[in-house]
């Protein structure tokens, strides 16, 4: 009998666009082959209820990850006190960005400030976390929380349109990590003001030497990958994953038909709006330099 995937992983799986593409039986253990566009990982389901996770390094594998450690985290100290990380008073600036991996709608970047231990205390009350495993309702009920705990002096959202990312990107040389470089120096320029450390959620190699030489004397820079433990970062996150659905909602408007997010089964979506709109409307919802375009233009 295979042993089910727990229900709250299954839903941040769905949310991130994933779904199950097999199943076997190992050792003690039911393994899922779990796959979101060219993202592949392995998901090992124990008799014991333990869960684990194999494959290459990737946004899913990082997802099993942190849902396993968040359940280690949930559990008690001898004695029944609930253990909770101290709150973290250093001020700071997070950010973080959506819709870089998506073919259709927006790239977003945002940042929020943190001032002190009360702010992030209250932030991780609120449960903020990684957007991407969070559901649709979750991201946009914590992102209102994130506004009022924060306020508007302390977050700032950069979201560019299709039309506006490849004008931009262009100008980068075509290299989208150095145009998210550019839009977090933007960022960290209007938060900078009373701040010790900047955290980003790595995007790319190089994106140290991007944004270095903009960060103000005496402030620390962190760039590291699944920077949201820091709740800077996951607050920013947040804030940038509503506002992708925001402008995805915005554009389903547009076309006149719902959408999809993420990377998978946005090539029929896609042919619909160059069916009902032309090449010109696709360059209005899509990141036309991705190679799904050419897949979307085939029509052999």
């Amino acid at each position: 009998m295979r042993n089910p995937i727990p229900e709250d992983l299954r839903r941040r799986i769905e949310a991130y666009g994933a779904s199950v593409a097999g199943a076997r039986e190992i050792d003690a253990a039911t393994q899922y082959r779990i796959v979101r566009g060219p993202e592949e990982a392995k998901l090992n389901v124990y008799h014991t209820g333990k869960v684990s996770e194999g494959g290459p390094e990737s946004g899913l594998k990082a997802l099993f990850r942190d849902w396993r450690l968040s359940r280690a985290d949930s559990g008690t100290r001898e004695g029944g006190g609930a253990v909770r990380p101290e709150p973290n008073s250093t001020p700071r600036i997070g950010t973080d960005e959506a819709g870089k991996g998506e073919y259709l709608g927006p790239l977003v970047v945002a940042g929020t400030r943190i001032l002190g231990a009360d702010e992030d205390r209250e932030l991780r009350e609120i449960g903020v976390r990684d957007s991407k495993i969070l559901g649709l309702r979750q991201v946009r009920e914590m992102a209102a929380g994130v506004g009022w705990i924060l306020g508007p002096e302390n977050a700032r959202v950069i979201s560019l349109t299709p039309r506006e990312y490849e004008i931009r990107r262009t100008a980068a040389g075509g290299n989208v990590n150095r145009l998210l470089g550019e839009l977090n120096a933007e960022i960290i320029s209007e938060l900078e003001d009373e701040v010790e450390v900047i955290v980003v959620d790595a995007f790319g190699e190089k994106a140290r030497s991007y944004l270095e030489p903009y960060v103000p004397g005496g402030v620390r820079l962190e760039v590291r990958p699944r920077a949201e433990d820091d709740a800077a970062v996951a607050a920013a996150s947040i804030l940038a994953r509503a506002r992708y659905l925001e402008e995805m909602e915005r554009l389903s408007e547009r076309v006149g038909f719902e959408l999809p997010r993420g990377s998978t089964h946005v090539i029929g979506a896609a042919r619909r709006v160059v069916e009902e709109l032309g090449e010109e409307g696709l360059a209005e919802v899509a990141k036309i330099h991705f190679a799904t375009t050419r897949q979307v233009l085939d029509t052999t």
